[in-house]
């Protein structure tokens, strides 16, 4: 009996997510450029550092509200955090020990929720700290400064955790890929990663 298929993302969730991905992809390979000088080869990727500036403004532009759009439309599935949660970092979900017993999950699992978070946090921060490096001779030195190095650390967070999602979601859970690309998954994946989620939507007549 074939597995049944459970509507996890809409299309336009889908749309937004991919915009992240796409833009985030495009603020990493010419931000490298601007962060360190022996990356600045990645500019001929763009025609030149003049073209990858101006790409990575309209990209940033574009990563932050998309990115603040999913994260805010999913803030209620990121932030619910209890005694489950606690428990999955214990065990680091699962993922450094396949016999270690994993606590069931809702929509998110905890890294998902960490994840998430951070997102947010740094994507507020991208926003706040570009009105000051993209002009920074109208600001005071300290705050360009502090403008910079927030924004640096930020994206090297950023792209850390990013390279852990791009894994998870591919590699490292099987099937994972597919709740992004196709909107759904299947009722057995549900089971084993989102136990909690699948049953609130059996009891909501959405499984």
């Amino acid at each position: 009996m074939a597995d049944k298929y459970i509507q996890r993302y809409s299309a336009a969730d889908r749309a937004v997510h991919w915009t992240v991905a796409v833009t985030f992809l495009l603020l990493v390979l010419t931000g490298f450029g601007l962060y360190e000088k022996n990356l600045s080869f990645l500019f001929a990727i763009f025609g030149g550092g003049e073209n990858a500036i101006l790409i990575h403004k309209i990209a940033g532009v574009v990563f932050f509200f998309a990115a603040m759009i999913f994260s805010l439309s999913h803030l209620k599935d990121t932030t619910h955090f209890d005694d489950n949660d606690a428990a999955w970092i214990k065990v680091m979900g699962g993922y450094l020990n396949k016999k270690a017993k994993v606590p069931p999950m809702g929509k998110y699992n905890t890294g998902q929720k960490i994840f998430g978070l951070c997102v947010l946090v740094t994507t507020l921060v991208f926003g706040l700290t570009s009105l000051v490096i993209w002009s920074p001779a109208n600001a005071s030195q300290g705050l360009a400064q502090v403008s910079f190095f927030l924004h640096s650390l930020c994206f090297v967070v950023m792209v850390a955790f990013f390279v852990a999602h791009i894994y998870l979601g591919t590699i490292g859970v099987k099937d994972g890929l597919r709740a992004m690309t196709e909107g759904r998954v299947s009722e057995g994946w549900a089971k084993k990663y989102s136990p909690k989620w699948l049953e609130e939507m059996k009891k909501s007549g959405k499984a």
